[in-house]
């Protein structure tokens, strides 16, 4: 038949489409919930800005934060199979998102000790202390 194309140029067509959807929703959908781990425990960062005691979300910010870090390592694996360009810049936006991300955990790791309570705040020295309002 004329104007037909293989099924095996379909199916890459197909894979190839599928490859990019997954790629332009989890790259920004993982920097999306990183930005929101942050954005929960701005108030509990800055003690010079927002003294005194906060309600503890520390634990909505590590929700977020371990989705983020599985949607940008699903889209690494999904690159396996693309071009090397489309690798690379990828590979660069999701490293530095990754990056990102370690520092965010970094930074959220000594509030996860006040787990179970329901307020926190920051010393000067950069401890928590935990208190149940």
């Amino acid at each position: 038949m004329a104007g037909t194309t293989p099924p095996s140029e379909r199916d890459d067509a197909a894979s190839g489409c599928l490859a990019v959807g997954l790629i332009v929703g989890l790259v920004p959908l993982g920097g999306m919930l990183l930005l929101f781990s942050f954005a929960a425990t701005v108030e509990i960062d800055s003690p010079d800005a927002f003294g005194g005691w906060r309600d503890n979300l520390s634990s909505f910010a590590l929700f977020p934060l371990v989705l983020s870090i599985a949607s940008l390592l699903g889209a690494l694996a999904v690159t396996l199979r693309a071009s090397r360009r489309v690798r690379l810049f990828v590979g660069v936006v999701c490293g530095l998102l990754l990056v990102a991300a370690c520092w965010r955990a970094y930074t959220l790791a000594p509030m996860l000790k006040c787990w179970s309570h329901n307020s926190i705040a920051r010393e000067p020295d950069g401890s928590y202390d935990c208190a149940d309002r």
